[in-house]
């Protein structure tokens, strides 16, 4: 997530009077897939550094080469 996301994020929860558990607990897991999915591009860009090829990426993912390619591949 990016800084201005969270920042967002907190003033709008700190501003809200109508603050839920529920959403509390949304929000905290929302950021925790946002940190993984940050996290996941970072192990699949070192493994394309050290060799891995995008068959090996898609493989260890679960999901088609030309998946891993879409979702982790270089963006213009």
């Amino acid at each position: 997530m990016t800084k201005t996301r969270i920042l967002k994020t907190q003033l709008y929860r700190m501003d809200r009077s109508h603050y839920s558990d529920t959403l509390d607990r949304l929000h905290t897991q929302a950021q925790t897939i946002e940190q993984g999915l940050d996290r996941m591009r970072a192990l699949v860009t070192q493994a394309r550094q050290e060799g891995a090829t995008w068959e090996d990426v898609a493989r260890e993912l679960g999901v088609s080469r030309s998946a891993a390619w879409q979702r982790f591949g270089p963006k213009d």
